[in-house]
């Protein structure tokens, strides 16, 4: 699909889409906790469905109807099952471990990039620890014992042995190696983990965390709205625009949410209120970034940095490369292809602000970039078109409604 964007004013309101991070872990902790769970404001992402399917798949009963998830845990894990992550690295990297803890065999499967993302580091520390996973192919029963991972990797791998060490006979134990990146995401972790009633220990190395335990997650629970998606909208609101974003929970553990931060050190003004966040006027001043914990922001800020004054730079980017796509490839096509200056220099992305042009921009089949597309497209004099349009639908289906309602003059 092709989307075609000319210049808009964006001015009103939205209200961001459910966060894909909390909706993964509230969907596998209700799966794992024995009897009924209802799972409000759970989204509609293909992401977030690849992880309500791999839970069907594996026992539990799961029905959705009204943005509202009613969730039976898993009585006895089906054994045999054939598991589609989709394009949804959280999914798998989150139930490689989880299935391997049921001790059950299934088998995975996925579209896209996903099969060839990097998953060696947690399939050998399964491997060492009673798992007989091969590719995407698991059997064997995990045991208990210690778990030595790369931390500098993913986070989804500390994540996925975090949700299925503690159905194990015995304590474990996580030893991490090397800096935790996207630290923030295992935050949302531990905090779904501790409404779950699950018990677990932090120690200056990782985690201890304590075995034969039972998920008992709350019987009814809601998933805050989501920062990463809202950026899209909030950053529109700093480029000569006037937007508000609802649902967003400024207490939240969401990394993303240092959004705001960045938009204000532009100059845009930004109005905090219990309804909304609304982000309006003028973003001027360049801007210095470290995205480790926050990767997910890069395209997008660097639509911002691309209409602010001077030089900008976004550190803490090399893992975009093995994302949906080769995403510092792709921010530097999508920049260059709107007559940014901008280059990559093995330490930070570096961006020049200048005078932007129309064109035809690569999605790439990825989600962020699409999105990013689109906004700095709506900057622009004259009729652009972002490619791989569809992509939205990963993270962000509502995206050109959305969009659209706040003025975005878009035909997809």
């Amino acid at each position: 699909m092709i989307a075609k964007v000319n210049k808009s004013n964006l001015i009103g309101e939205i209200i961001a889409p459910p966060s894909k991070s909390i909706a993964h872990r509230l969907i596998i902790s209700a799966s794992l906790k024995k009897g009924k769970t209802v799972i409000e404001n759970v989204g509609s992402s293909n992401d977030v469905l690849a992880t309500i399917n791999c839970m069907r798949a594996l026992g539990a009963k799961i029905i959705v109807e009204n943005n509202v998830a009613t969730v039976y845990g898993i009585e006895k894990p089906i054994n045999g099952a054939i598991l589609n992550a989709e394009e949804s690295g959280s999914t798998l990297r989150f139930l490689l471990p989880v299935v391997s803890a049921l001790g059950v065999d299934a088998q995975f499967i996925g579209k896209g990039k996903l099969p060839v993302r990097p998953n060696q580091a947690l399939i050998e520390v399964l491997n060492a620890n009673g798992g007989k996973i091969e590719g995407l192919t698991v059997k064997g029963k995990l045991e208990s014992g210690i778990f030595n991972i790369d931390a500098s990797i993913s986070s989804q791998y500390i994540t996925g042995l975090l949700f299925a060490l503690p159905l194990l006979s015995k304590d474990s134990e996580i030893v991490l190696s090397n800096k935790v990146v996207s630290k923030d995401y295992l935050e949302i972790t531990k905090e779904i983990l501790t409404l779950s009633n699950i018990k677990f220990n932090q120690t200056e190395t990782g985690f201890i965390v304590y075995g034969n335990q039972k998920y008992n997650l709350p019987d009814r629970v809601k998933v805050e709205g989501d920062w990463s998606s809202g950026a899209f909208f909030l950053v529109a609101g700093a480029l000569n625009n006037n937007v508000t974003v609802k649902g967003l929970n400024e207490n939240s553990k969401q990394g993303d949410k240092i959004v705001l931060d960045v938009i204000k050190s532009t100059g845009a003004k930004i109005e905090i209120e219990k309804d909304g966040i609304t982000v309006k006027g003028k973003a001027e001043k360049s801007f210095y970034i470290n995205l480790e914990n926050a990767p997910d922001l890069a395209p997008v800020l660097s639509v911002l940095a691309s209409y602010c004054k001077g030089e900008s730079r976004l550190y803490g980017v090399e893992r975009l490369r093995i994302k949906e796509s080769d995403r510092i490839t792709a921010i530097l096509n999508m920049l260059n292809t709107a007559n940014v200056k901008a280059e990559y220099n093995g330490e930070y992305i570096s961006i020049e602000g200048g005078r932007l042009k129309s064109g035809e921009f690569n999605g790439e089949f990825d989600h962020r970039i699409v999105m990013s597309s689109v906004i700095l497209a709506s900057l622009i004099e004259g009729e652009s078109a972002v490619l791989t349009a569809q992509a939205v639908e990963k993270s962000y289906p509502n995206f050109y409604a959305d969009f659209i309602k706040l003025g975005g003059k878009v035909d997809v």
